[in-house]
């Protein structure tokens, strides 16, 4: 394994038997148009040509619970006001946020981190997807 897969696999350690399938991207709110890899930080968009980097349409996906409260959330895109950004919440499916994998970062680490490939699993139904 090289440096780098060792470094991207570190970073995907929170993943390690998680449960993914392949999807196209889609845009689950008007505010949020688009994702990124959670390995190499490449863009999600269901319109690629909106975009001047590499788009990616689809790839692998996972489900993250969602922790945060909404007065967590609250404080949060405050925080990011005050200091001049814009934090759009990412949308929330059955208390779930969508996790993107580029194919390349899936690739580099999915026998490592032993991500389970599952597009039948009951995590989908609970999500609404």
């Amino acid at each position: 394994m090289s440096n780098e897969d060792t470094k991207l696999s570190k970073s995907l350690n929170k993943y390690a038997g998680f449960v993914f399938r392949w999807q196209r991207y889609k845009t689950f709110s008007p505010d949020w148009d688009h994702d990124h890899c959670q390995g190499c930080w490449a863009r999600f968009a269901e319109w690629p040509d909106q975009w001047t980097d590499t788009v990616y349409t689809e790839g692998w996906v996972t489900l993250w619970p969602v922790t945060r409260t909404a007065k967590e959330k609250e404080d949060l895109i405050a925080e990011f006001r005050a200091s001049g950004y814009v934090l759009v919440p990412s949308p929330e499916l059955g208390g779930f946020q969508l996790d993107w994998l580029c194919p390349n970062c899936f690739e580099a680490c999915h026998q490592e981190l032993g991500f389970v490939i599952d597009s039948k699993h009951p995590q989908w139904q609970i999500a609404g997807l």
